[in-house]
């Protein structure tokens, strides 16, 4: 029997989650935050007659891209179950995803890949990268010409939307790869705290430094207590640190980095550029290991080049081929500073590219010269260098959340 996808109600949703498990490896949670932030009208579900097989759903996003925000498909809880993988069933769900963004008229989609090695096929592109971080509490000393830290003030859970929310849809207007959170994701999801997801740890904890006219950063972090030969061994677990001035970087790493009865400070998905690796007096302390962040596919070429600002000028033909076969086919892009114009064209390229590559630059981390030298992009050595110029952005692209 072939597998049918459509959306599910909300009385299937036990089974959704009984069904992400199975992929995922997890029981179903006690306390399910997420039912509160996933859109159901949105989910593409599969089913083998009656057996639910398969999952898939997006998030309506605003995301940032360099120089403004754009309408997002936000590709989430991709699960195929043991029973029927090698069958094509991903294949077919991913079809029928994508052309449920198509008909939302969404000119991106991105996502969390869960194995790195699976969305290139469906033309998404590696659009960012972070570290992990470990920071030993023996090595946290601050270079001599790190700004002096910003004081550090605790704030009570209950507080946190008042002073966090404003603040966050503000700065992330600047960074590409950030999305809107809206009041209900900040509380089922950004800060949500269910006890099964401490490991051990305490509640979240947050920090923020005041500014002249609200705050100007914060910190959302666990601590966990340990002890080594009688002294204490403990760790302090980053989930959020944003900062808008280098006195509040300095100030909130400087907090974190500094508890007493600690060994180790860990903080998840930092961005390339965190001053943190300028701050240290020793910065090959810092142990950071490299991953891929968000993925990025186009859905629709044009909208979405004229949909994001240029560092530089550029006029180029790309010649764009699509694993899906959604956006193949040639495209002359005129752009500059000052706006971009994208339309269809015959003309003879001068950059051929997969879509997944055309992804994978989209959110200002341009790498078209270094894939070239790779062979995974074609073109002559001026429009690679003059687009390369273009499509880069500062700051760099991060995304801070799974979604």
């Amino acid at each position: 029997m072939a597998v049918v996808f459509r959306a599910i109600t909300p009385d299937e949703y036990p089974d959704l989650v009984r069904t992400m498990g199975l992929a995922f490896s997890f029981d179903p949670p006690a306390d399910d935050h997420f039912r509160h932030v996933l859109p159901l009208e949105r989910t593409v579900i599969g089913f083998d007659g009656s057996k639910m097989v398969s999952s898939s759903a997006a998030f309506s996003l605003d995301m940032t891209v360099p120089g403004g925000t754009i309408n997002c498909g936000g590709t989430t809880i991709v699960s195929v179950a043991p029973t029927h993988r090698r069958r094509g069933v991903l294949n077919a769900m991913m079809r029928a995803h994508l052309d449920e963004v198509l008909s939302r008229g969404e000119p991106i989609a991105a996502l969390w890949a869960s194995d790195s090695a699976i969305y290139g096929r469906y033309g998404f592109g590696q659009a960012s990268v972070h570290y992990d971080v470990k920071v030993r509490r023996d090595h946290v000393g601050f270079n001599r010409l790190a700004p002096e830290p910003a004081p550090v003030r605790l704030v009570d859970a209950d507080q946190v939307g008042d002073l966090l929310m404003p603040f966050y849809d503000e700065m992330r207007k600047s960074t590409p790869g950030f999305y809107a959170r809206s009041p209900v994701w900040w509380e089922h999801h950004s800060i949500a705290d269910p006890e099964p997801r401490r490991g051990g740890a305490t509640a979240y904890r947050f920090g923020v430094v005041d500014g002249a006219e609200g705050i100007v950063g914060y910190v959302q972090y666990r601590a966990k207590s340990d002890w080594d030969d009688s002294h204490g061994a403990g760790t302090i677990t980053v989930r959020d640190l944003f900062g808008t001035t280098p006195e509040s970087w300095a100030g909130l790493w400087s907090y974190v980095l500094n508890h007493d009865l600690v060994a180790e400070v860990t903080a998840q998905r930092r961005p390339v550029d965190d001053p943190l690796f300028d701050f240290l007096a020793g910065p090959r302390r810092v142990k950071a290991q490299r991953f891929d962040n968000l993925w990025v596919r186009i859905m629709d070429v044009a909208r979405a080049l004229e949909g994001r600002a240029y560092s530089g000028p550029v006029d180029v033909v790309l010649e764009v081929h699509d694993p899906m076969g959604d956006i193949e086919g040639r495209y002359r892009l005129v752009a500059s500073p000052e706006g971009a114009e994208c339309t269809r064209t015959d003309a003879k390229a001068s950059i051929t590219l997969d879509a997944e590559d055309l992804g994978a630059v989209y959110l200002g981390r341009s790498r078209l010269r270094a894939m070239s030298r790779s062979g995974r992009v074609q073109g002559d050595p001026a429009s690679l260098a003059a687009a390369d110029a273009a499509f880069t952005w500062n700051p760099q692209p991060w995304c801070p959340e799974v979604f």
